[in-house]
């Protein structure tokens, strides 16, 4: 008994079966959508900010109980940690555009943008708590 085999090449019995026609390999599995370039920049800067803001915020605590009369708010060190807080919160409000940019793309997957709104919006309401925490107790 034989089989029309067409015009396929003949195929040793000890090689993987060949397919022939149909899907490929590559196109066998559906493809999840790719991620997108502006959640993956708002994450990751949200990751690196939030450790920048962790530093600041050790420094200045240093600075503070390194001296018996606290940081004098006059000396380069207090403007330094200062303007390096407004520096992150500037950051942070770059990294939420990102995401929010991230957020409206098209075709592409949300969840990094969604994880840099996140993280961006934990680190502002950190710093925002911690501002707060040195008001009330009269520093």
């Amino acid at each position: 008994m034989s089989f029309d085999t067409g015009n396929l090449p003949p195929q040793s019995p000890y090689s993987p079966p060949q397919r022939h026609g149909g899907p490929t390999a590559a196109s066998e599995f559906p493809q999840g959508k790719k991620q997108s370039g502006f959640g993956i920049a708002s994450f990751i800067m949200s990751i690196l900010v939030g450790i920048g803001a962790f530093t600041i915020i050790l420094v200045a605590g240093f600075a503070e109980a390194s001296s018996p009369e606290g940081i004098d708010e006059e000396s380069p060190i207090a403007i330094i940690v200062g303007l390096c807080i407004f520096g992150i919160i500037g950051l942070n409000l770059l990294g939420i555009g990102l995401g929010v940019a991230g957020l409206c793309q098209p075709n592409r997957s949300r969840i990094f943008a969604i994880l840099g709104l996140v993280f961006n919006g934990m680190v502002i309401m950190g710093i925002i708590g911690i501002m707060a925490l040195g008001v009330a107790m009269g520093g």
